[in-house]
This record gives C-alpha cells, structure tokens and sequence, in this order.
C-alpha cells in the first residue's frame, strides 16, 4: 500500500478473493490510501470458490470497518442491501458492479445495463467486459458521459484489444482506472500496473 501511494494512487483495492476475512482490518486502518475491498466470486469470473456468507460478511465487516467503498455483484446486490439493514456509514459508498468475461455488448445493452445498475441505487456503477476488438473500447466510451452525472461510472475493458480502455477510460468520463501494483500481481487479462499509468498521466 505504501509502495502505491509512492506510485501515485488514491485508491487501493483490496482484493480479498481466497481468505476474505484475514488481514481485512489491518488493510484497512492501516492503509495510507482510500480502500475500496472486492471479494469477486467464480460465478462472476474471478477465484473466490468458499462461503457465500462468509463473503458477503467480509464486506459486512470492510463498511463497519470504515472501508471507502466495497464492490459488490449486481446479482446479489438487492439481498446485500438489505442485509445492510440500513446502517451504511456516511460518506461510505457501495459499487454494484457487472462482468461479462465473454464479449463487449452494443453500446445499447451497455447503456441499459448501467441503466439497471443506476436503478438499484448504486452510489457507482462498474461495468468489465472482455475485448474481441478493439473497437470494442469506444463502445463503452459512447456511453461514460450519458449516464455519469446520476452516478459515477467505472469502465474497463479486458484483454489485450481493450489496452487503450485503461489508458484512456477517464478522459471520457469514467471515475477510475486501475493498475496492478507489480507486473507479477495482475488482477484482470490486458491490466497495466500502476506504475505505468502514472507514467502516462503524470
């Protein structure tokens, strides 16, 4: 965490996708930068194969804890909110977020879906898709500056052809883009590290 904020970051995300409860306090109130903490499951394309309970209490745990942010899927997030019983800590936001590791829809179903994310009462909107063409990056940027202003939008494309979607995400109108802290910590296919996109932004 230390070496991020050296890099340049605001934001570490906390991915806590085998064990997700150890470390989570010390990760948090030690961390020098803002802490977002995801916990993504196998059935959303990503590691964690344990309790669905025991994931859901982990970022339970992270909001009490005064996480910043806690990203959770949009197919559980109507069950999640609820379990929240209303006790979401003021300037702490929950990111409903959407991953289609397949293909990039038209922007049309992209717009509908952040539409649906929007809906549910989101403070953001994540939505990943998987790049089959490079094009595929502009669709998602056709559609950043339409929705943003009810709530902020983060967009990545994955895999090689959606390189330029790291790169280029913010200046049309996504809240973030992320990189990995080393090369050898990748977290998504065509990911760069942090330290690289500081290089093109500073």
């Amino acid at each position: 965490m230390r070496n991020a904020k050296k890099i340049g970051a605001d934001v570490v995300d906390c991915l806590t996708n085998f064990n997700p409860h150890q470390g989570l306090e010390i990760l948090i109130l030690q961390s020098p930068l803002l802490t977002l903490v995801s916990c993504r499951p196998i059935w959303e394309g990503s590691q964690y194969e344990g309790d669905e309970t025991k994931r859901r209490e982990a970022l339970r745990l992270a909001m009490q804890l005064r996480a910043n942010y806690i990203d959770v899927e949009l197919e559980i997030f109507h069950e999640f909110n609820d379990s929240m019983d209303g006790k979401k800590p003021d300037k702490f936001k929950v990111i409903v977020s959407s991953h289609n590791f397949h293909n990039t829809p038209t922007p049309d179903a992209i717009a509908d879906l952040v539409a649906r994310i929007q809906a549910t009462g989101a403070d953001m909107v994540k939505i990943s898709t998987a790049a089959l063409d490079i094009k595929d990056c502009g669709k998602h940027f056709s559609v950043y500056g339409t929705f943003s202003s009810k709530a902020p939008i983060i967009g990545v494309v994955w895999g090689e052809r959606g390189l330029i979607s790291w790169l280029l995400s913010r200046k049309f109108g996504s809240y973030l883009t992320h990189g990995a802290h080393e090369a050898g910590a990748i977290s998504a296919p065509g990911q760069s590290t942090a330290e690289d996109l500081g290089r093109c932004f500073l």
